[in-house]
């Protein structure tokens, strides 16, 4: 199963499709789409902090936005 997806990707990105990772990206809801918030104040707010389904892009278009979970400050509301 892993070599036919393998395969199939590689078809894929002859034509243009390529998969995104945006793990520390700054979110962007043209590219994600958040399912959670993350408190931690070790990383930036606002910036993707966990990645549950990768993103795909055809020619610079967004084709499946990256489902994500997302950082959030630190308040008294989070800790």
């Amino acid at each position: 199963m892993a070599l036919r997806n393998s395969v199939n990707l590689k078809v894929l990105r002859k034509f243009g499709l390529e998969k995104y990772d945006p793990t520390n990206e700054e979110f962007d809801p043209n590219r994600h789409n958040a399912v959670f918030q993350v408190p931690d104040a070790s990383k930036p707010a606002n910036h993707v902090a966990v990645v549950l389904k990768t993103g795909y892009m055809l020619h610079d278009r967004v084709i499946r936005r990256a489902e994500v979970g997302v950082t959030v400050a630190m308040n008294e509301n989070h800790g």
